[in-house]
């Protein structure tokens, strides 16, 4: 049997050995980091329906100091959220991706949000690349009978196609606060 004094040393030093201790700190990312990303798939206007799942992944690994935080091909997923495909009387197809989230190694999601900068993105100033201006996909232009295509100019009666391998950008936040990482022209 144990002496109640030498229990009482032993519960002491262990208590003291946990509180003594604390868990690492993470560095944080500014919430207005650009991140690039690509699609692992294509996406078609002819073919998608709202409400269905896209993949993409990071192309590079994010670190704030000497940690990574998002590993490079980090898998992440968005959703179609308009989809409508090409018709009649040079009808343009139609077709909007949101990026939702980033799957982490921890399992954990990360929400992302896409960067709608069409100027100042580091993409752009880099030269050429497959990026997209801003959104992914097409938005209808009223009364023009055609729609902006991913790469900044009209496609008349034709479905849209996000393909493979698309560059785009997004922000490693979903909060709210990421509105003042988009650069709104002033009107």
């Amino acid at each position: 049997m144990i002496p109640t004094a030498l229990l009482r040393i032993i519960a002491l030093a262990t208590i003291a050995s946990f509180g003594g201790a604390h868990p690492p700190v993470t560095p944080s990312l500014d919430p207005c980091t650009v991140v690039a990303a690509e699609m692992m798939e294509s996406v078609d206007s002819s073919e998608a329906r709202p409400g269905d799942f896209f993949r993409f992944q990071t192309v590079n690994a994010v670190t704030a100091g000497t940690s990574v935080i998002i590993p490079e091909r980090t898998l992440g997923y968005g959703v179609v959220t308009v989809a409508s495909p090409a018709g009649r009387d040079a009808h343009p197809g139609v077709l909007v991706l949101e990026p939702r989230y980033l799957t982490l190694p921890n399992g954990k999601r990360l929400g992302v949000v896409l960067n709608h900068n069409v100027s100042g993105d580091p993409l752009d100033r880099s030269g050429s690349s497959n990026g997209i201006p801003g959104y992914l996909g097409a938005i209808p232009l009223l009364g023009v009978g055609a729609a902006i295509g991913i790469f900044n100019y009209f496609r008349k009666g034709k479905n849209i196609v996000v393909p493979r391998g698309t560059v785009f950008t997004i922000f490693p936040s979903d909060d709210p606060s990421v509105e003042h990482c988009q650069e709104h022209p002033s009107y």
